[in-house]
């Protein structure tokens, strides 16, 4: 029988940073009753995780992948990349700049949609390539990247992994091209959220309130308001001013 969901942890450079750490920890301790697995290359110094957990899961995939985030959205446009985790239905990737408020994970995976992310930092200009007339007619090059700045730090999403792939299957020469513009940061989080529905609905996603129940960046939340199960946008440069981390008691 298979798992429900595994956790991926994605671990680019090994030497994590205080941030990093503290986020890598509350992911162990939120998350404890599901299977959390770190995702690196083979040879990287792993001692600073293996600090909050002796006993972790790794598996390895070739360095070029962890040399950046943009080199990491190759892997996860990547059909081999989810054949990896073939033993469960659902992967909750989870990067060190994201925080799970709450363990809601065995709700959303059966709510019936097969990929939930936070939304890109809106803009005038994100607002218009986010419009069903870009959608349709494709976004240019220069376009896709000022989409692909518009979700950095936004490193958590739940996905199906059989309709990723079939999705990847469908859309190979997209995903082709995706994954072979230089220097596209978050390739990866433009083509699901651009080009993986366009003509054709290959997966089945949240409307945007329901999507901001799942995550949201973290500067963006109202304390006043119900939280969403995940934050994302996280950093050490931004971590002290966000409303969330100033609410928290110390030891958290």
């Amino acid at each position: 029988m298979k798992e429900l969901v595994s956790v991926i942890v994605p671990i680019l450079d090994p030497q994590i940073n205080p941030t990093e750490e503290r986020l890598l920890h509350h992911c162990l301790n939120t998350l404890d009753k599901y299977p959390v697995i770190f995702i690196t290359y083979e040879g990287a110094d792993l001692s600073i995780v293996k600090e909050h957990n002796e006993d972790i899961d790794v598996i390895y995939f070739p360095k070029k992948y962890f040399l950046s985030r943009a080199a990491l959205a190759g892997l996860l446009l990547m059909e081999d990349f989810y054949d990896r985790f073939s033993w469960c239905d659902f992967l909750l990737i989870h990067e060190l700049n994201s925080w799970v408020i709450r363990d809601e994970l065995y709700y959303w995976c059966k709510q019936g949609y097969d990929y939930l992310k936070a939304g890109p930092l809106e803009t005038d200009n994100i607002k218009r390539l986010s419009g069903m007339v870009a959608r349709l007619s494709g976004l240019k090059e220069d376009e896709k990247r000022l989409f692909g700045h518009a979700y950095a730090n936004n490193g958590i999403y739940l996905c199906r992994i059989e309709r990723m792939i079939s999705t990847i299957k469908a859309k190979h020469k997209e995903v082709y091209r995706y994954r072979h513009i230089d220097d596209f940061l978050n390739a990866d989080s433009v083509f699901w959220e651009i080009e993986a529905n366009r003509f054709w609905p290959y997966l089945r996603k949240p409307t945007n309130i329901v999507r901001n129940h799942f995550a949201m960046d973290a500067a963006n939340i109202d304390l006043n308001k119900t939280l969403p199960f995940a934050l994302t946008g996280i950093s050490k440069e931004n971590i002290s001013q966000l409303p969330y981390f100033k609410s928290l008691p110390e030891a958290d």
